[in-house]
């Protein structure tokens, strides 16, 4: 059945309902024909009646269907009004929302329990602007302890925008997840510095004879490598490797200035 622009965001509001093609086009022809009997439903589908029995099925579970008041034999057969349609993908929309916030409220302590061990390491390498700010947000919601940050907070910075930032502060505020940043010396630094017991953070400088542009970042169990002149971001979910930078940012730590 040819899908015309008419109709495109009702097949796609059926698909995400979960119905199928043949289930979709049922409804459409349905909402076309108006009032009908099966027998003529099947003839526009192209298939046998038992078979449109099976589809109707599917569309009862979405409170999609509706028959006349007649005689079994002679009722007919017609759907729901589309503004039905809109009503079950408002509600799904609202469960799976539930069940979204539920699961990223969940995330930190399921990452815990996640062992690599001997699995194989996972390295993956985005590029571009928008997976660079994907993984920075999705960083916080994998984390319900502390976030280690060590490079370059001025480029970073620069790089995703203030905008980007403050609003991943006040969703690691919100998850009253800490933060140590070990950070070269800028006045980007500097700025954050002097909110760091409001946002539940303490920056250390980072003396280096030859600054530079990139940094990483330790949390739950993955390691990030940022690099913003590319830009991209280097994804490493190695324990071994993990547990190597934490060792080795705390080291940093303990001998830089506060």
């Amino acid at each position: 059945m040819e899908k015309n622009e008419k109709y495109k965001n009702l097949y796609t509001s059926l698909k995400e309902l979960g119905l199928s093609d043949l289930e979709a086009d049922l409804y459409v022809i349905s909402l076309k024909l108006g009032p009908a009997q099966l027998s003529e439903v099947a003839k526009h589908l192209g298939i046998s009646r038992p078979n449109v029995y099976k589809l109707i099925k599917s569309l009862e579970k979405n409170n999609l269907v509706k028959f006349s008041q007649k005689e079994k034999y002679s009722r007919k057969f017609m759907v729901e009004s589309p503004s039905s349609v809109l009503e079950a993908l408002r509600k799904k929309k609202k469960q799976l929302s539930k069940v979204d916030e539920g699961l990223v409220l969940d995330l930190p302590e399921l990452m815990a329990f996640y062992h690599q061990g001997e699995g194989t390491t996972k390295i993956k390498v985005l590029k571009g602007k928008e997976q660079y700010v994907k993984i920075f947000n999705q960083s916080v919601e994998e984390e319900n302890k502390e976030i280690q940050f060590c490079g370059s907070s001025g480029d970073f910075i620069e790089f995703v925008s203030w905008d980007i930032e403050n609003n991943w502060i006040r969703k690691r505020l919100k998850k009253n997840v800490f933060i140590k940043v070990l950070t070269i010396p800028s006045g980007t630094a500097d700025a954050l510095k002097v909110r760091d017991s409001r946002e539940k953070r303490e920056t250390r400088f980072l003396k280096v004879a030859n600054p530079f542009r990139s940094s990483f970042m330790l949390y739950a169990n993955k390691l990030i490598i940022w690099q913003p002149e590319a830009p991209l971001a280097v994804i490493v979910e190695d324990v071994y490797i993990v547990k190597m930078m934490r060792e080795l940012f705390e080291v940093l730590w303990k001998v830089s200035l506060e």
